[in-house]
């Protein structure tokens, strides 16, 4: 095997100008085709990872949500005492109106006890409203200042229906960093909202914090052992599976693509092999007549693309992790934080993908030097020494 190894590597590196040229534009499009995919494939999972990060710290791993408000005490000391459970927050959500100025948005009002708006918004409420940062710009509410809130459902009257209306004061203003909760969310006070809405909640229930959220579904379960029939709970991987899997087919598909590119990398070797038989035609007839079988003339070649496929895989690797720590290092990829939740993308090498793109070019490689290979293990000895 060894001898085979060092003339394949022999055969591989001696020729003439134009052969040369095609070994290293072979060696080229195999680098440039890993490299590429990699990059692409470490951005997409550097998104999603990023994307989870931040969705993870600005809202609650699982939403349990009850169908009815008896024993709801009781419903979230049973939820504490779950397996996994960190932190619960009871929280009723209600449906609103606020306007500043004639300016009217559509918001959720969420109700909550002044010592969990203090834990999870870092503001303080006693008679008035906290609003999100996005709000507060896009109306140009300012702290101190006083809002209108509108209850929709309102109140029957003897002149009709009339919508409840207060005016409160916005004693917070806080920032989450996600839209729904920094442009369509306003804080409360759990019994003024109560005073002010009445009954006609939304949802009522608790928001679930975790020691580990990414055994969030194992922890729903769990729970919805405990509560019984009474409640629904939702984790946030349930909450946010259509944008997760959107991501991942959007990954599969550019993934196809790039590794096209691969594929036809691969069939410079095919060329390259091509032309390595007809220059080798010569030395392949003498080696057979020294005893060198058909099977070890097919390996010898096929060695050859084996080692440029794998060359090029390794180098190709190398300069994805080189590419990876330039746009993780000066965050080369910026996007408007709006929009994305960050204000740029980071690169994240998932061993998955490594795997899956290492082994695919080395037996694309491979699989490109088999033709070439059989023509030159088919050589007749005859004929090639009579020519001569």
């Amino acid at each position: 095997m060894i001898p085979l190894l060092r003339l394949s590597f022999r055969y591989l590196l001696s020729g003439k100008g134009s052969t040369q040229l095609v070994s290293f534009v072979a060696l080229l499009g195999i680098i440039l085709g890993v490299s590429a995919l990699l990059l692409t494939m470490a951005v997409f999972a550097g998104f999603q990872q990023a994307l989870k990060e931040k969705i993870l710290s600005t809202s609650p791993h699982i939403i349990v949500s009850l169908l009815n408000q008896e024993s709801a005490e009781e419903k979230k000391q049973t939820i504490e005492s779950v397996k996994g459970v960190e932190r619960v927050y009871a929280v009723v959500l209600y449906q609103g109106l606020v306007s500043k100025d004639g300016r009217i948005f559509s918001v959720s009002v969420k109700a909550m006890s002044k010592e969990d708006i203090k834990k999870v918004y870092g503001v303080e409420t006693f008679d008035g409203v906290a609003v999100g940062a996005g709000l507060a710009d896009v109306l140009g509410i300012k702290k101190g200042e006083e809002v209108l809130l509108l209850s929709p459902m309102g109140r029957r009257t003897p002149f009709g229906f009339l919508p409840k209306v207060r005016s409160f004061k916005v004693e917070g203003v806080f920032q989450k960093g996600v839209f729904d909760q920094d442009y369509a969310t306003v804080i409360m006070e759990e019994q003024r909202a109560k005073d002010f809405f009445g009954d006609d909640y939304q949802l009522l229930g608790y928001e679930v914090y975790l020691k580990d959220p990414y055994k969030a579904q194992d922890v729903k379960h769990r729970i919805e052992k405990v509560i019984g029939i009474d409640a629904i709970a939702r984790s946030w991987i349930d909450l946010n599976k259509p944008l997760f899997n959107a991501l991942e087919l959007e990954k599969v598909g550019i993934s196809f693509v790039l590794m096209l590119m691969v594929l036809i990398a691969s069939f410079n070797i095919t060329s390259l092999l091509f032309m390595k038989v007809r220059e080798k035609v010569r030395d392949i007839a003498v080696l057979r007549t020294f005893g060198l079988r058909k099977r070890q003339v097919l390996l010898i070649f096929l060695l050859q693309g084996l080692i440029l496929g794998i060359a090029g895989t390794v180098l190709g690797f190398g300069l994805s992790l080189f590419g990876g720590y330039l746009i993780n290092q000066y965050k080369l990829i910026r996007v408007p934080a709006d929009v994305y939740l960050m204000d740029h993308i980071p690169a994240h090498f998932e061993m998955g993908d490594i795997l899956f793109t290492l082994v695919g070019a080395i037996l694309l490689s491979l699989l490109a030097s088999l033709l070439p290979a059989y023509k030159a293990s088919r050589q007749s000895i005859v004929q090639v020494l009579r020519n001569e």
